[in-house]
């Protein structure tokens, strides 16, 4: 039969400093109050809007997971997003991002976001992989290589995110640059495309299919994608109304800028 080991029983000499010390019968209940969180990062974070994840159903079977590259319903990246939610996030310090180069999964392009536990209207906020978030209110400049094509978006050139402002657009022709002009060649649409006004179309070569390829620089809204959460289930116990109950505690997640994390397709 297995044994316990004896307790400590020891007598250690007293000095002159071995008082007794003072401890009330009854400790004050140490609960962390999860809404003075919320309300901290409320107060010095900043806005993101919440999109849920739920993959793309337009496939024609699910065995071969054949899901169409140019789909309409998700641009081809196989998730759709729903359920549109404001909510609040801070940018963690930069020890924790040490931290993750440390152990080698730190990658250009990703962060750690703390969320809190509820949104504004007191619902709960729960993330997921390939979840999305876009920050509305500081924009980021961003490039991309179009080749225009008149056959294709009714002539607008489509750009990956809703245009907020145009920085440059300018193409190569005869081994000379030209710039094109907001307001004179194109304006950008109230989709956040570049419509081109008629005659001032960049160049297109019917016989050969082939456009004149476009350096567009702009500014748009940054749109990040949940990787993971960094901790599963961040709950403890807090007294209210005297009764202990168990509550969700801020959350911290993973994400990714969008593009790195879905690289682009071939749609123009």
């Amino acid at each position: 039969m297995a044994t316990n080991s004896k307790k400590p029983s020891q007598i250690y000499p007293a000095s002159s400093t071995s008082v007794p010390p003072f401890m009330p019968n009854q400790i004050i209940d140490p609960s962390i109050r999860g809404e003075s969180f919320d309300q901290l990062i409320q107060n010095r974070g900043i806005r993101f809007i919440h999109k849920r994840a739920a993959p793309c159903p337009n496939m024609e079977k699910l065995t071969d997971n054949s899901h169409n590259p140019l789909c309409a319903i998700c641009n081809g990246n196989g998730f759709l997003y729903y359920c549109e939610k404001e909510i609040w996030g801070i940018f963690v310090s930069n020890s924790l991002e040490k931290n993750f180069e440390q152990q080698g999964m730190w990658e250009i392009g990703t962060a750690v976001v703390t969320f809190p536990a509820l949104y504004p209207d007191g619902t709960v906020a729960e993330f997921n992989t390939y979840d999305q978030l876009e920050i509305d209110d500081f924009p980021v400049r961003l490039w991309e290589l179009k080749e225009y094509d008149p056959s294709e978006n009714g002539g607008v050139t489509r750009m990956r995110y809703p245009v907020d402002t145009i920085d440059v657009v300018t193409s190569a022709q005869n081994n000379v640059r030209v710039d094109f002009v907001e307001g004179t060649d194109f304006t950008v649409n109230v989709d956040g495309n570049l419509a081109w006004i008629a005659g001032r179309e960049p160049s297109y070569d019917a016989p050969n299919e082939k456009g004149e390829v476009l350096s567009i620089v702009y500014h748009a809204n940054p749109r990040y994608n949940v990787l993971q959460q960094m901790r599963e289930l961040r709950i403890t116990q807090q007294l209210i109304d005297g009764q202990k109950t168990a509550i969700r505690l801020p959350q911290q997640i993973l994400v990714k800028r969008d593009f790195l994390f879905n690289p682009p397709n071939s749609e123009s």
